[in-house]
């Protein structure tokens, strides 16, 4: 750090690598590193003692894994989970015709002069 140049990394081990691991925030000496251990903490389940707002940041809240984890098992069921767009795309639907499967537009080309 004194001679400025290159970035700092700074690694610290745990004595056991379960859920329950915990190591000391560093916010409190570099208020950058909030972002950083946001991720962590959701992509590995590691929790720092001392954050001012450790909550997930990538995956959602009711997600309740580390996907970053060696011991992690993606789901079968990725394409059932539910998401807040689910909910719009119905009601969507609710005020618009359905669209027939063939309506006759896949019949119609232009050619080059712009003639059909």
């Amino acid at each position: 750090m004194s001679l400025k140049h290159g970035p700092v990394i700074i690694r610290m081990r745990t004595p056991d690598r379960a859920a329950g691991a915990h190591l000391p925030s560093l916010t409190s000496i570099w208020r950058s590193a909030e972002f950083q251990e946001r991720e962590i903490f959701d992509l590995y389940g590691i929790k720092f003692d001392g954050h001012p707002d450790l909550r997930r940041i990538l995956m959602w809240d009711e997600f309740e894994d580390f996907p970053m984890r060696k011991d992690y098992r993606e789901p079968d069921d990725y394409e059932y989970e539910p998401t807040p767009h689910d909910e719009v795309l119905e009601k969507a639907k609710q005020h618009y015709p359905a669209r027939p499967a063939v309506d006759g537009a896949e019949a119609l080309r232009a050619d080059v002069n712009g003639d059909q």
